[in-house]
Parts: C-alpha cells; structure tokens; sequence
C-alpha cells in the first residue's frame, strides 16, 4: 500500500478532516500490530500509534517526496524508533551517558531491522484486506471460494474440486481471475 501522493499532499493542511480520517484509518491499525508484534501491551500499542500520528502531524509539512516508497520508509523509521524508545524506556535505565549509543541505533539500515520487515509485511496484508474487500463483490461466491481455498488456504486443486463438485480445470481458471484482478486492484491502490 503506497501510500497516494495526493493524500500526503492534503495531510500538509492541518484541517483536511477528510485526509486525516482516510490516512488515520489506513494506518493506525498498522502501527498498532507492528508494536503488539514487538511485544507491547494493547494500551501502549494505542499510545505508540498515537505517538507516532502526532509525529507525522507535526512533521508532514516538511515531507518532501522522493523516490516511491519514501513516505512509508519515513514511516517504518518513525515507528521503529518509538518502539526501540519505548521498549529501552520500559527496561530501565540504559549504563551510556552520551548520544553515541542513539547514534548507532539511527544508523542500523532499515531494511535490517525486523520492526522494518515486520512493518512492509503489515502493509500488504493491509492492501490484500483493502483489495480483497473490493474484488469479492466482483465475484461469485463460488468463484471466490475456490480462489480462497486454494490461494489463502492452500488446499489443492483437486481438493477444492472435489469439495465443490467441480473440475480442476475451472477451479484454476477462478483462482487465476481473483488472482488477476486481486493483483490489478492492489496496484491501483498503490498508484492512486
């Protein structure tokens, strides 16, 4: 889910309630499994996300984009640093006196960090739910069934054929339209 050029444009104006609504809705939940899958509790999950929207709140107007994918690598590191923050906050006090030791901690490359991994995986099991949600209107609920079985549940073809009282060939043939359309969807959300 990349996030649309257009909508980072409008979070610069403080009162596009709608923007606002919109990139709350997609992200929040996002930020609040990555930190619960680091280990946080619910309600600190909550007040990382908090944390986190009010930093890009404060922020955005000083986003400039780049290349595709700046905006979500700019937000994996802001959630990746509150949560290294809060869990080093929750263990005590840490034995350095100097800023050497946060300075490190900026430096390790994003795509090394497992909040960074954790983070992209969110955001396409984020699009996939986005996507899913409009091309299973579009199919019937047989259509998706086998597309669902044999896709998300990974039962054979054979197995689904049977189950459904159908050939192998037309359970291939539903799984390949879902799957076309899923993947046409989801590129969409990412253009827009």
């Amino acid at each position: 889910m990349e996030t649309r050029t257009s909508l980072i444009s409008q979070l610069k104006d403080p009162t596009a309630q709608t923007a606002w609504g919109e990139f709350v809705e997609a992200y929040r939940p996002l930020i609040v499994r990555v930190a619960r899958a680091k280990g946080l509790q619910n309600a600190d999950s909550e007040d990382l996300a908090q944390d986190v929207l009010t930093i890009v709140g404060r922020s955005i107007a000083h986003f400039v984009p780049g290349s595709p994918g700046s905006f979500r690598r700019w937000l994996r590191t802001v959630t990746r640093n509150l949560v290294v923050n809060h869990l080093t906050r929750s263990k005590g006090p840490v034995g350095s006196g100097d800023s050497a030791v946060q300075q490190m901690l900026l430096q390790i490359p994003v795509d090394d960090d497992p909040t960074g991994t954790l983070f992209d995986l969110e955001l396409k099991r984020s699009r996939f739910q986005s996507a899913s949600a409009i091309v299973r209107a579009e199919f019937s609920e047989s259509t998706w069934l086998a597309f669902w079985q044999t896709a998300v549940e990974q039962l054979s073809i054979q197995t689904v054929a049977e189950r459904m009282g159908k050939k192998q060939g037309a359970i291939r043939m539903a799984r390949y339209r879902v799957v076309h359309r899923l993947r046409e969807v989801a590129a969409s959300l990412e253009d827009e």
